[in-house]
């Protein structure tokens, strides 16, 4: 038998996976995270795509990426992967990725911990690797599924198959392309072993834990669930109430609101606009356009001079004759009559 599969992770980008099912994939090894039992090290799509496939019953196994340089952080790793895979069904064993140079001298102590830990916690282990790597470090490592990595031309079509012996996968190309994964470049892989018949995992996986809807709110801001009608029917597939993630949302994304002080503020720095403008996004905002207003007009307002200081500036010609500076004295809130007064006598 041969089974057409895809590998993938958080590089691919948001997957459709109702697309990919449609394409006729017949299996997936999807990344769950890299190095140590660190959350920040979780693969940041693994959730998403372990979901939709259990969702579509497409079939899956999974890989971590290793880093490790000795046996602690091997044990660490596979803590790292069960942690993730906990609630799973897998349809293909649960794999270390061994490449980085590093490791080299290490490689079998590396996998041989990983491999044993997988197996204890009740997964099928397996290793993967390029072909030098299994002909030079990893000689001998044969009580684990084999998955090879071998491109040849890397051209998006098979090559020559790998020169290691029994193994079950191979990787051979990383320049393959499948609907609804749009990103450049998707490893493309044979299984020549039926492993959904072995492991019992053809079926859809149960769902994990439903969590909360403060919990799928924090996912839908980092944009685990994707945008507009994608969004609504994946969280209500989910069986998740997306009206009320979505208040949550967009109380979330709202920015902090401000004081009418630091708006009016805003306002005389140009920010808001003028007239209708002005009012109609300070109200489309939540904002007391009056309030707000009354305190542009306050801070506008020159300082109110003293009688004595107007009556000088009346000599001076600075407020006109009348009856435009009676007019004028009026219109800035003065008293023309008591100004005038004092400008008579002072003449």
């Amino acid at each position: 038998m041969e089974v057409k599969m895809i590998d993938v992770s958080v590089h691919n980008g948001v997957i459709d996976w109702d697309k990919v099912k449609a394409s006729g994939i017949g299996g997936v090894l999807m990344r769950c995270g890299y190095g140590s039992d660190i959350e920040s090290q979780d693969d940041k799509m693994f959730k998403r795509n372990a979901d939709e496939c259990s969702r579509l019953g497409i079939p899956f196994g999974v890989y971590l990426y290793s880093y490790a340089k000795n046996t602690d952080m091997a044990k660490s790793e596979a803590d790292h992967a069960l942690r993730l895979v906990k609630g799973y069904k897998l349809s293909y064993p649960l794999y270390i990725d061994v490449e980085e140079a590093s490791q080299s001298g290490i490689a079998k102590d590396v996998v041989k911990v990983f491999c044993e830990a997988v197996k204890a916690a009740g997964y099928m282990p397996g290793v993967y690797a390029n072909e030098n790597w299994w002909n030079n470090y990893l000689v001998g490592v044969d009580s684990y599924t084999k998955w090879v990595a071998k491109y040849g031309a890397n051209n998006g079509q098979p090559g020559n198959k790998p020169n290691v012996s029994n193994f079950d996968i191979w990787q051979y190309t990383s320049k393959g392309s499948c609907d609804g994964i749009g990103s450049s470049g998707l490893d493309m892989n044979i299984c020549y072993r039926d492993f959904p018949a072995e492991l019992g995992g053809s079926k859809p996986a149960p769902a994990p834990a439903e969590k909360s809807n403060e919990e799928i709110a924090n996912e839908v801001l980092a944009g685990t669930w994707g945008n507009g009608d994608d969004r609504k029917n994946r969280l209500s597939a989910a069986g998740y109430d997306y009206d009320a993630i979505q208040a949550i949302v967009n109380q979330k994304a709202a920015p902090a609101k401000k004081s009418n002080e630091e708006i009016a503020k805003e306002v005389l720095a140009g920010a808001w606009g003028n007239g209708d403008d002005r009012k109609n996004r300070l109200s489309a905002a939540g904002y007391d356009y009056d309030a707000i207003q009354a305190i542009v007009n306050q801070k506008a307002a020159p300082a109110k001079k003293s009688n004595e200081e107007i009556a000088k500036e009346v000599l001076a010609g600075k407020w006109g004759n009348n009856p435009q500076r009676k007019a004028k004295l009026e219109a800035a809130g003065y008293n023309y009559a008591t100004i005038q007064a004092l400008v008579n006598k002072m003449c």
